[in-house]
């Protein structure tokens, strides 16, 4: 029987080889002067960004650039970032990269909706917190990468420096309006960032498919996600230039997004937040040194699923309740083996993340992430969080 459930992520894709050419046409439809933001200033030294600011001109969009973005954003960087566009004047908003400049792009576009500091609207657990309303300005979403899911959902994630709190604010209201998903945007990203960001696809779908809020139509899009990643991350790392599997993996990267945007994350990505907030780690590393750990902890719960996160890596549809293939630790097996032919085999312990971080790790996950722990079919506690960063280490 098809359980209840509701969903809702009101974002148009425009898809494909060469659609960046179509942006002017989209961001016209719901303003006239654009603040670009990305993550430093590689964007503008390719071309890229000049380019952008041309198809926005043919439209009639005036167009800034911001970029003093770090690769986890900060909120004082956002506040500043919203600053810049207030005397720039600007009404809409285009994140033009991953999902760091995405996610600076939401939080400048609350900011200045709200003309308030971000960190009001950020969900740290503490008493006073805000959720962004209508009066956010519109965000459109162009990803040169494929992990984040950012161009889909209405999550941002923004570290405050001063407490090392890396929440995801979120709400209606920050959907992006239009995601462009142009793969040729992708064919120069590097190995190992296709590799920590295609893994992130993975870890998004392996959380949407065995989240409490999962759903019929999320379970769809998250075992059509895992297959895509088995049959072509190994490819995009090897070759970044192989139009097909970065297309491929872009469609991925949309499907995760439009789950997680329903589904959400469950445990692992909770604790991956609160350890980049301590450490500033590298978002698809940390993900790929914990999420066999996380699997083993919540798999029991959820057996059919996670077995099947196994033989949708490999590409398989079924096999007999006999074969040791369809077992639960072979599932675990096959992203391990994933992690290592991508060269993610990273522990934290080389990420640097100390033993001594564990405590203030554990501490963050449960005040600010505690919804996606409760999200998870297994429930943990702060001992079992730090179990997992001690097996991950």
């Amino acid at each position: 029987m098809i359980k209840n459930f509701d969903y809702f992520v009101p974002v148009k894709v425009i898809f494909g080889a060469g659609r960046l050419e179509d942006t002017g046409t989209y961001v016209k439809e719901y303003g006239k002067k654009a603040l670009i933001v990305t993550t430093g200033p590689f964007f503008k030294e390719t071309g890229l960004v000049d380019r952008l600011m041309k198809i926005l001109a043919k439209s009639g969009v005036e167009s800034a650039h911001y970029y003093d973005i770090s690769p986890n954003p900060l909120s004082t960087q956002v506040d500043a970032g919203a600053q810049f566009g207030r005397e720039f004047g600007c009404d809409v908003l285009i994140g033009l990269g991953g999902g760091s400049a995405i996610d600076a792009a939401k939080g400048i576009a609350v900011a200045i909706g709200h003309n308030a500091p971000i960190w009001d609207y950020c969900p740290s657990g503490d008493p006073g917190d805000l959720t962004a309303t209508s009066k956010t300005l519109p965000i459109i979403a162009i990803t040169t990468t494929s992990g984040t899911g950012s161009h889909i959902t209405p999550y941002a994630v923004i570290t405050n420096p001063e407490t090392k709190e890396k929440p995801g604010l979120g709400s209606d209201y920050t959907f992006p309006k239009v995601a462009i998903v142009d793969p040729e945007l992708m064919l120069s990203v590097p190995p190992k960032i296709t590799a920590a960001t295609g893994f992130d696809i993975l870890a998004h779908s392996i959380e949407a498919y065995t989240s409490e809020k999962s759903s019929p139509i999320t379970d769809k899009m998250c075992e059509e996600a895992i297959r895509i990643v088995g049959r072509y991350l190994r490819r995009a790392v090897e070759n970044g230039g192989d139009l097909e599997a970065r297309t491929a993996l872009a469609y991925a990267d949309t499907l995760a997004g439009f789950s997680i945007a329903v589904a959400v994350i469950t445990l692992c990505h909770s604790i991956s937040h609160a350890v980049g907030g301590v450490c500033e780690t590298v978002h698809g590393e940390t993900l790929a040194a914990m999420t066999p750990h996380t699997m083993r902890y919540s798999m029991k719960f959820c057996p059919e699923k996670y077995k099947n996160i196994g033989l949708f890596l490999r590409d398989e549809c079924c096999c007999e309740e006999t074969d040791d293939d369809c077992s639960l630790e072979a599932s675990v097996k096959e992203v391990e083996k994933l992690i290592n032919d991508i060269g993610m085999n990273i522990p934290l312990s080389k990420q640097g993340v100390k033993e001594s971080d564990f405590e203030e790790i554990a501490n963050g996950t449960i005040k600010y992430m505690a919804g996606g722990l409760d999200n998870d079919l297994r429930k943990a506690s702060k001992d079992d969080i730090i179990d997992i960063l001690k097996k991950s280490f």
